[in-house]
């Protein structure tokens, strides 16, 4: 018998390209299976209208056949090396129809998440919908990969994109949402093994300093009065003169105001608490104006019935090309808030519950703004050590005292 002859008794044949080629296709309704000579475990199943590769073996003491996949989409090597590896499987005591009858019962990357927002965050966290915002923008293509798919060289690869893609800030936000959902999932039993992302580190960001200087604040005030839409002009002062977050002053209803107290109650923040904001009387006028007018429970009542608006990053976009301002960001609004007051000299204390900050950690960034303290304990400082001297405080005196040094040096 030839390598290229197949025989009849054992139906086993040297695969090859050519021989495999030539096998004619079976009857409607049966098969035909042919044995490899190089691996007495691999086989070609022959029907009607496919040829697919498989390996038969005893598990536990059944014989099974395991699907490798169809020829000629799976060349002869690569079926070998396939058999191969299922081999090795077999006698490491694993049973690949079980290996592969778990990862399809195994969640997928989005149904891990879908866990994570039902049994949690729906629950629990005030930004949902960012969450499920941030999840489609970052994760889409990871929708249907399941979990167990991922390793940790896979997390890492999709950081990397990601940053070159949205920068540092925004792949934190994704690093920690992602890890935060599989860590819920592993406590909770849906899932078992490891966290990828748990070996991920976060990139090292400086804090967004960002607000309307004084030398920007008459260019910015223009551009936003000449707005033809009052709805999102209001909207923009608002979020100036509050200094709340964007999400809150969108849904701000009418029945949250009281006009008697001049105050607006959040029912709930970013931080999971309510807020009590105290409405100034420029802010005051505008709801005013507003108020007198109102046929909607919102202050800033949305495009479709019984919705406030959502977004206007389009008038946004306008009033930065308009002031060339093309860095400024709604959120740099409220940061503008609270640097005038920490300019103003007001404690952080003051400042963090004006903003509704939960932790004193978040409002530390307005403590460089706050020079004015700091400059009278270093001017009194200074008025010591010349007291000390013998000198008076005079600018004349210190500038001699340097020359007298420098005297003194010169004549070492």
């Amino acid at each position: 018998m030839t390598t290229d002859q197949i025989n009849i008794t054992t139906n086993k044949i040297n695969f090859t390209k050519r021989i495999l080629d030539s096998l004619p296709l079976a009857e409607p309704g049966k098969r035909k299976e042919y044995y490899d000579d190089q691996n007495r475990n691999l086989m070609i199943r022959v029907s009607s209208n496919a040829k697919s590769f498989y390996v038969r073996r005893k598990i536990q003491g059944a014989s099974q056949r395991i699907l490798i996949g169809r020829y000629p989409d799976l060349s002869v090597e690569q079926a070998r090396k396939k058999a191969a590896m299922i081999l090795a499987e077999i006698a490491h005591g694993n049973n690949p129809q079980e290996i592969k009858r778990l990862e399809k019962e195994e969640p997928t990357i989005e149904e891990v998440f879908n866990n994570y927002m039902e049994g949690h965050v729906k629950l629990r966290c005030v930004r949902a919908k960012d969450m499920e915002a941030d999840f489609r923008r970052y994760f889409t293509d990871w929708r249907y990969r399941r979990y167990s798919s991922v390793m940790k060289v896979d997390a890492q690869s999709k950081v990397n994109q990601l940053s070159k893609k949205h920068g540092h800030c925004a792949v934190n936000h994704a690093i920690s949402l992602i890890k935060a959902a599989i860590n819920w999932n592993i406590r909770h039993g849906y899932i078992s093994g490891d966290n990828p992302w748990n070996s991920i580190k976060l990139f090292k960001v400086r804090a967004r300093e960002r607000f309307l200087l004084p030398n920007e604040i008459e260019c910015f005030f223009k551009a936003v009065n000449k707005l033809s839409n009052t709805d999102v002009r209001d909207y923009i002062f608002l979020s100036l003169l509050t200094g709340a977050r964007r999400g809150n002053i969108l849904a701000m209803r009418w029945d949250q105001i009281d006009f008697d107290l001049c105050v607006w109650r959040i029912p709930l923040t970013k931080n999971g608490e309510s807020h009590t904001v105290p409405i100034t009387k420029a802010a005051l006028q505008i709801l005013q104006i507003r108020h007198a007018n109102k046929q909607d429970v919102w202050v800033f009542p949305g495009k479709e019935p019984g919705q406030h608006l959502v977004e206007i990053k389009r008038v946004w976009q306008k009033i930065r090309n308009e002031t060339g301002m093309h860095d400024l960001r709604l959120h740099d609004l409220r940061r503008t808030l609270g640097s005038y007051m920490a300019i103003g000299n007001q404690s952080l204390q003051i400042i963090g519950k004006a903003l509704g900050h939960k932790s004193t950690q978040a409002t530390q960034i307005y403590a460089r703004l706050t020079q004015d303290p700091v400059r009278k304990a270093m001017e009194q400082a200074q008025e010591d050590m010349l007291a000390a001297a013998g000198l008076t405080s005079s600018l004349d005196n210190v500038v001699k005292l340097s020359l007298n040094v420098e005297q003194l040096k010169s004549l070492s």
